[in-house]
Parts: C-alpha cells; structure tokens; sequence
C-alpha cells in the first residue's frame, strides 16, 4: 500500500475514532452525573485523574519505541528494532511492578489527602486501587501500541480505541441502571482497559512479527540510546500532566470535591477539542521519522507549515463555537446549574487550548525528528509556571483563577518559545510560521466569530438539536472565507487529485 494511501487511511480512521471517543462521553456524561450525583462524580473524576498521575512512569518509553522501530523500519534493521522492543518490555516489565506498590499505597491515603465525605472514602479508595492497576495493565502493553504507530497501523489502534469506548459506555449504562455505583464503576473500567492492552499486544505480534521475542536484559548500549530519547519525552509527559491533570486536584484540595463536576465538565470539553489535533498529529511522527532518515528538509517543513494550518483550521470552527457559545451549549448539555460557572471556565481554558493545538504539529513532528530537548525544558518550565499561577490565583480569585492559571501560563510560554524553536530547528522563520501556519487560519475564522456571536445573543434554542442545526447553517461562512484565502491550496489539491485519477480511468475505458 502506498504511503499517501496509508496516511489517509490512518487519518480517517483516527477521525472516526475521535468522533466516537467525543460523541459517546458527550451523551454519557449527562447520564452518569444524574445516577451519581456531583459530590460521586466529583470523586470518579478525581480517581481517574489521580491515577492517571502514574502515565508518567512510563518515562516516556511509548515515544521512544516507536521512533526507533519506525527508523528501524525505513533503515530495514530488524535486528535494531528487535533490541528496541526487547529492552523497552524489560524496563517496562519492572516499572509496573513498582506501580502495583504505588497503586496499594494510594488507594490506602486517598481519603486522607482529599475532603471526601466519610461514608465514601472506602469506596473512593476501591476505586483509585482499580484505576491504577489499569494504567499498570496499559503499561507493558504500551510497548505494542508503540509498535503499532512505528508501522503506521493508526487504523488498527483507532478500531481497538471505538470498541473500548463503546463497550465501556454500554456496560456503564447498564450498571447505572441496575443501581450499583462507583466500585463496580471501576470494576467494569478495569476489566475494559485490561482487555484492550491485550488486544494491543495480539495485533502487533500479528502484523509485526519482529515483536515475537524473549524479554531479556537488554545491553546498556541499546538501554542509554532508548533513555537518552525518553528522558526527554518523559519530562514532557511529566509536564503535560501537571498543565492539563492538576487542575481537578487544585480544586479538590483548595476548594470542594463537589465543586469538581463543574470544572471537569468544562475541562472535558476543552480536551475534546484537543483531540483533534492528537487523532491527525500522532500520524506526523513516523513520517517525520522517515523524511528525517532519508534526509528531506523540504518535505519537513512543508509537513510543518501544511500541518499547521490543518490543525487549526479544523480545530477553529469548534473552538469559536465552545468559546462564544459554551455557556449556551453546556445549559442545554448538562443542565442550567452549570451553564454560568462550567461555561465561564470553558471560555478561560479555550485560550490555552488554541496555543496547544496550534503548535501541536511542531511538537509532534519534533518528537519525530529527535529534537525535542528543548521542548522539554520549556515544558517543565510551562508547567511550574501554570502550577504556580493555578494555585496563586485559586487563593485569590477562587474557582475561575485554576483556569486562568493554565490558559495565561500557555499563552505566555507558547508565544515566547514556539517562533524561535521552529526557526531554529526546522529553518522556518517566525514570520512565515506565524502567518502560513497561524494567521492566515484566524482571518478566516473572524466573520464565523462575528456570525456566532450575534446568533447566540439573539437565537435562545431549547434543545441540543436546534443549538447544532444554528452551528451548521452558520458553518458555510467559514468554508466561504476558507476558500477565498486558501483558493490556490484548494485548486491545486484538485488538479493532483485528477491527474491522480487519470491513468485509473484511462485503464477503465
């Protein structure tokens, strides 16, 4: 298969199954907050993203796997991508041991760090306990997904992560129903993520048979070179968590666990945006990889100014949307009790969200290339930074101050760091990343802006249904805008795509 067929087939599929793991949660999460409750929910929010803390063992470790098996491959060293793979499961094999000690030891002080009501600290400490062995689960079987990506097999992750998602949502409803709560709640969710680790694990053996080998302790020549890749990785990962996964926590130790379902309701929708960008940019790293190898700057920093304006392109529409209109959108989605607050911190936590998908295809074609040093040191930097300012600001100005501590933080060190990084890794000048990546996207997102704004303000709809049917018929005026700047992009996609049909149609006559 040729690799622009199998680059559409991954983006697809990754947009399917972005579609899927936004869609489920958005009909879900009204469902779950009415059976639980806030103060419940508030305390399954807070599991999840306490274990999820535990990500960060991974060390970067993912990344690192799939950037040496995917050069690897284009090098045509099996033997290379075998010491890979075997060293990863050996040091991997290890972590999650430790992890499993870390997992009984949170469970055992989760009550105790946290203000949780005293009839439900047993069950919060059940359900921290299964939440953190699941991310042990994930993790050996991590080293497959890595694989998985190193050979562009997009396809087949997105199709284990529609099957997880709908499986978990369906068994979910059906407890819910049946009246049990948060324990079996994590039950279910354990036995979910454990089950898609496997099929992981069986795929990659399948369509890479390279992986069909004995863990051993692997030389330290192969164990520096994958360190010297994940080490950097695993700052970023470190700082990922503390920029996107403290917030709930802030608000739980400096404010209540009840007031948490407000905040996650916004922060849920503002990583559903993200999404976006992670469904098509974990794509761009194996063929950063590859151009890397076969030495194609030009093709890189085309990749980097094309992906770019992709990213924010298809993220713009439904950004504007969520930033002008969330407060509408989140009354009619979970309720008018948390339109003005969820809706007010979704406005804040928007900003930070542009940044991040905007630079979101330099930050994955760098992991691509193995120049992420610095992206790492201004991550850790971003995230002292936001930790500071949330937990300044949720002292002062409460609740509104954890959001304003991550969107001003980002905002801040994005547009210090990005410009210069680009230039001086990839040769492309502030100028032209700014205006072909940047500007050009946000000219065309201002008569959308202008056009959502007044509906909003003069249109009241009563449903979910009429709320989207208003976004639809104001879309055109995006695609108009899009087309008017970008014509000669679109007529030359066009014309490649007819001559690419030509010689098909030529054979058929």
């Amino acid at each position: 298969m040729s690799s622009k067929k199998r680059f559409a087939i991954n983006v697809v599929t990754n947009w399917v199954a972005m579609a899927v793991g936004m869609v489920v949660p958005f009909f879900l999460a009204p469902f779950v907050v009415r059976h639980l409750g806030a103060t419940i929910y508030g305390i399954w929010i807070l599991a999840v993203s306490t274990a999820g803390y535990l990500n960060m063992l991974d060390l970067g470790l993912r990344s690192a796997i799939t950037r040496f098996v995917s050069k690897s491959a284009t090098e045509g060293d099996t033997q290379a991508a075998q010491k890979a793979i075997a060293a990863t499961l050996w040091f991997r094999g290890l972590i999650a041991a430790v992890m499993v000690i870390i997992s009984i030891a949170l469970s055992v002080w989760f009550g105790a760090i946290f203000k949780i009501p005293h009839d439900l600290v047993r069950p919060a400490q059940i359900t921290v306990l299964l939440c953190a062995l699941g991310v042990a689960s994930t993790l050996v079987a991590g080293v497959y997904g890595g694989v998985l990506r190193a050979i562009n097999r997009f396809d087949v992750l997105s199709s284990i992560t529609m099957t997880q998602t709908l499986v978990r949502a369906v068994g979910v409803i059906l407890i819910l129903r049946s009246g049990h709560g948060l324990v079996v709640l994590a039950v279910w969710e354990f036995i979910i993520v454990f089950l898609s680790a496997i099929s992981e694990f069986v795929f990659a053996l399948r369509l890479y048979p390279p992986c069909r080998i004995f863990v051993f302790r692997p030389d330290m020549k192969t164990l520096k070179s994958i360190w010297s890749y994940s080490f950097k990785t695993f700052i970023i990962i470190i700082a990922v968590h503390v920029i996107f996964y403290t917030d709930n926590i802030v608000v739980a130790a400096f404010l209540n666990v009840s007031i948490v379902a407000f905040y996650s309701i916004a922060g849920s929708l503002a990583m559903y945006s993200g999404q976006i960008s992670t469904a098509m940019g974990t794509t761009f790293i194996p063929i950063a990889s590859g151009l890397d190898a076969s030495g194609n700057s030009d093709s890189l920093k085309k990749l980097l100014t094309r992906g770019t304006q992709a990213m924010l392109g298809l993220m713009m529409p439904i950004g504007l949307t969520l930033a002008l209109r969330g407060k509408t959108f989140i009354g009619l989605w979970m309720g008018p009790q948390f339109s003005e607050i969820s809706g007010t911190i979704l406005q804040i936590l928007m900003i930070s969200q542009f940044f991040t998908i905007g630079n979101s295809t330099a930050s994955q074609i760098a992991f691509g290339v193995d120049k992420h040093r610095l992206v790492a040191k201004w991550s850790a930097i971003e995230a002292v930074f936001n930790l500071s300012l949330s937990l300044v600001l949720v002292k002062t100005i409460g609740l509104y101050g954890v959001a304003w501590g991550t969107s001003i933080s980002m905002a801040v060190i994005h547009l210090i760091f990005w410009p210069r990084f680009v230039k001086k890794e990839f040769g492309v000048s502030p100028g032209t990343y700014l205006w072909e990546g940047w500007g050009k996207v946000v000219l065309c997102s201002i008569p959308f802006a202008v056009v959502s704004l007044l509906v909003d303000r003069r249109v009241h709809p009563h449903s979910l249904v009429a709320f989207f049917a208003e976004v639809l018929m104001t879309l055109p005026i995006y695609l108009l805008a899009v087309l008017a700047i970008f014509h000669k992009q679109v007529f030359s996609a066009f014309k490649r795509w007819q001559a690419s049909r030509r010689p098909v149609l030529q054979g058929t006559v």
